[in-house]
């Protein structure tokens, strides 16, 4: 694989043409069957998939922040992501947390004090997102149609913003950040993501079409902020792309940035009931 493209801001900002849309658009199509097949292929199948995804971010998330994706902390967040996934898989959740705890711990251990709190803000990026996924996914009843839902609001709020962004342009969100990303595209994530809460009424059980636009909105303004932060993140190391690895999109984190955030903001609303997260989700 090769090294991050650590292109100017101008270079990054170089308008895509037809063509590339058309890559990002089959590539994305790809991952979501793939994504879709793991969720309904039962819960250590998707888990098979967080442990793979998350070993993925995290040597992307280290080759960015420190220059290389292999040194020592990068292995170590890795050996935590495998054994998290697995205690969380399992329901150990204290034990999971201990896991996580070390993992902090040890980081700050290990020096790399210029990147310090890079190291430690991967730490969190990477291993709280597995562990929401896994523990929406445990639900015996609602957990596939929470991760389902989850994936839908966020992978509608990516695509709506881009189009709506290239389509309508206008002011920009944050051009600090990503000079590119604007307020219609922003507009267009959000209430595109709330239709497909609305309609996620209809085939939820006994779910609620109002309740669940709301939800998609909450999780949409969440994923907009998780792409917002990835931005930012990139633009200060002046990095285009996380890898090169999706084509079309750059690297996993530059096409799963959103998810990961939303899933944070779709654990906490699931803690309404510890015991069925999918239900906590999804039933209002």
């Amino acid at each position: 694989m090769s090294e991050p493209n650590h292109a100017s801001a101008e270079s990054a900002e170089t308008p895509k043409g037809p063509s590339e849309f058309v890559t990002r658009l089959i590539s994305a199509l790809f991952m979501a069957v793939f994504a879709i097949a793991a969720v309904i292929a039962g819960s250590w199948a998707f888990a098979l998939l967080v442990i793979v995804a998350g070993l993925i971010v995290n040597w992307e998330w280290a080759r960015m922040v420190r220059g290389s994706g292999y040194d020592g902390l990068a292995l170590m967040h890795g050996a935590a992501l495998l054994v998290l996934v697995v205690l969380t898989e399992t329901a150990r959740y204290i034990e999971a947390g201990a896991v996580l705890a070390v993992a902090i711990a040890a980081t700050i251990l290990m020096g790399y004090r210029d990147k310090l709190r890079w190291s430690l803000a991967g730490v969190l990026y990477i291993l709280l997102p597995a562990m929401a996924l896994i523990w929406l996914r445990s639900d015996p009843e609602y957990g596939v149609w929470a991760l389902l839902f989850v994936m839908a609001v966020a992978w509608t709020a990516d695509s709506a913003a881009y189009v709506g962004g290239r389509l309508i342009g206008g002011p920009k969100l944050a051009p600090r950040i990503s000079p590119k990303k604007t307020w219609a595209g922003f507009a267009s994530g959000v209430l595109c993501s709330g239709l497909v809460g609305f309609a996620a009424g209809a085939f939820v059980p006994a779910g609620n079409a109002l309740a669940l636009c709301a939800v998609a909105i909450i999780l949409a303004v969440a994923g907009s902020l998780g792409d917002l932060l990835e931005s930012g993140v990139k633009r200060h190391f002046n990095a285009k792309d996380t890898s090169s690895l999706i084509p079309g999109h750059g690297g996993l984190l530059d096409r799963i940035d959103g998810l990961l955030i939303a899933s944070l903001a779709a654990a906490l609303i699931a803690f309404r009931d510890i015991a069925a997260p999918g239900q906590g989700l999804l039933q209002w």
